[in-house]
């Protein structure tokens, strides 16, 4: 009985212009993380003078004057709008947080390949100048650059994304009166909230990570606030638990990613809030 012959399916092939630019590699991006992620990529790059794709298998990004090349007369567009509009169009399924960061950073690499960004301020620590350099010192290698951008646009993403449930989680806050300010406790495992709180004008942030359980108080380092009655106070409240004041008396933690093996407090929000009071509510 003859046998049948096993026909293996080509890998889809992301194809760009030798030394990508971000707008290159963020359409790739886009395609391979949420295309078809199952199906890992192999990248191919000609001269941008060529044209394509010929192939069903091969998606062209930025070159070949295709459906993902702004080159062919797109004005305002990029390789990375092109494929954000074709994901939309074709009803990739993104949750809210993850929309509302990719419009962020599709925006960005936009405004970054148009020349928007060119007259900003200390354009050596850009994205566009790392990517050079990168491809610089490592043997002019586009394989090599592509999988680096993808590398920061990864950690650039999930940076966007922490942001957009910062600012979800900071719309419940609980704002409260004390001697060094308006002081605001917030429930969130976002990271940044103390500086966020700051930047708002509050010199005290109560925090509670739902996720990991940890419990924080963070004071502005030019604030006059000083933990150290209310570290008294919880260590009487919670013997076991294992708070740690820091030197400068303007962080009190229970719980963090340097002690994973700390006693952690069982505390609501509104305990840790009433906890600070009688030391900080206005006299």
């Amino acid at each position: 009985m003859e046998k049948k012959k096993i026909v293996e399916k080509k890998p889809l092939a992301l194809v760009t212009h030798h030394r990508p630019h971000i707008d290159d590699i963020c359409g790739m991006w886009l395609l391979a993380r949420f295309w078809k992620p199952r199906s890992a990529p192999v990248f191919r790059f000609v001269s941008s003078s060529e044209r394509g794709p010929t192939d069903s298998t091969e998606l062209w990004i930025g070159v070949g004057r295709g459906k993902f090349d702004e080159h062919k007369g797109d004005i305002g567009e990029s390789a990375t709008t092109l494929v954000y509009q074709f994901l939309l169009e074709a009803e990739v399924s993104f949750s809210s947080v993850q929309k509302a960061a990719l419009d962020g950073l599709v925006r960005w690499v936009r405004d970054e390949d148009v020349g928007l960004h060119d007259a900003v301020e200390n354009r050596a620590f850009s994205i566009a100048a790392m990517l050079r350099s990168h491809f610089d010192l490592h043997g002019h290698d586009s394989a090599v650059l592509v999988e680096f951008g993808f590398t920061l646009l990864d950690d650039i993403f999930a940076a966007m994304m922490n942001s957009e449930t910062l600012s979800a989680d900071w719309q419940k806050r609980a704002e409260f009166a004390s001697i060094w300010g308006r002081a605001v406790g917030v429930e969130s495992a976002a990271y940044g909230v103390d500086d966020f709180a700051y930047q708002q004008g509050f010199p005290l942030l109560v925090l509670l990570n739902p996720v990991r359980s940890f419990r924080a108080y963070r004071a502005a380092a030019r604030s006059s606030v000083d933990l150290t009655e209310t570290y008294e106070a919880l260590k009487r409240v919670e013997p076991k638990a294992d708070w740690y004041l820091h030197h400068s008396r303007k962080l009190l933690i229970c719980g963090s990613d340097v002690a994973p093996d700390s006693h952690l407090s069982k505390l609501t929000l509104q305990d840790l809030i009433r906890a600070v009071q009688p030391f900080g509510g206005e006299k």
